[in-house]
């Protein structure tokens, strides 16, 4: 289903596609990337999936905070915080809409910048 909803349309229907089969969509404005991705994909698969491979030294446990994002617009279509990741915002001095991309699952269209 998702391979079908990155199908290039005519003019102006792909975005109500998207919509209308509710596929998570993801922009990293910074690489110029956008994209589809699967409903409950993290940001750092996501954007691997897309091309852009974001640093994460722990392997992607929680326990670093180098995969920290921006999230600018949809922080709302994101999974709740968890314990573990709102403990390294703390330690890195952040807190949402910075999330750690390697714990924060897509529902809906987010917009993420680099860096905390």
């Amino acid at each position: 289903m998702v391979e079908e909803a990155n199908r290039t349309l005519p003019a102006g229907r792909d975005e109500t596609r998207r919509r209308d089969m509710n596929v998570p969509v993801v922009s990293y404005p910074a690489r110029g990337l956008r994209g589809t991705c699967p409903e409950g994909q993290t940001i750092l698969e996501a954007l691997w999936d897309l091309g852009y491979v974001i640093d994460h030294a722990c392997g992607g446990n929680a326990l670093c905070g180098t995969c920290c994002v921006n999230v600018v617009e949809g922080a709302s279509h994101l999974s709740p915080l968890g314990s573990g990741e709102a403990e390294v915002l703390r330690e890195l001095g952040v807190e949402p809409p910075h999330r750690l991309s390697c714990q924060a699952r897509i529902h809906g269209e987010i917009v993420v910048l680099p860096g905390c």
